[in-house]
């Protein structure tokens, strides 16, 4: 495919969104740590814009692709720690750790309580007080 045309004819179709500047503004974004559709919002453009680039363009797809490898390290450094970093950023440090372990303990020590008496089931032997006569003869017939 080619590249869309950076400028539109004057009275021809819609206005190009994802100028060059926009394209700037928004891979400086994401390389700063934001998330696409955030990055989408400061560059002014729907957040389906810049997918729709990358799959056209093979040089913004490369420069979109380095650009949240950036960010994505820039997020992973800023995470703070405890037991979300050692969960799901790797993170084996001895806080992370210590922490982990203690909200570990705390579930377990939680599931293990004994939970309170459930409602029991009124039983269908007999008449109990208070139950109408109807009730008898539904459980009769």
């Amino acid at each position: 495919m080619t590249n869309p045309p950076t400028t539109a004819r004057p009275g021809r179709g819609r206005p190009v969104a994802f100028t060059a500047d926009a394209r700037t503004v928004f891979l400086d974004a994401v390389a700063a740590g934001a998330k696409l559709h955030e990055a989408a919002q400061k560059a002014g453009v729907s957040r389906n814009v810049p997918a729709q680039h990358a799959k056209d363009d093979v040089a913004f797809r490369a420069a979109l692709d380095q650009a949240r490898a950036t960010g994505r390290a820039i997020r992973a450094q800023s995470m703070p720690h405890g037991e979300s970093r050692y969960n799901h950023g790797g993170c084996r440090c001895t806080v992370c750790c210590s922490k982990a372990t203690a909200a570990r303990t705390a579930r377990r020590r939680e599931a293990a309580e004994p939970e309170e008496e459930a409602a029991q089931p009124i039983p269908l032997t007999g008449r109990t007080p208070g139950s109408s006569p109807s009730f008898l003869l539904a459980r009769a017939s």
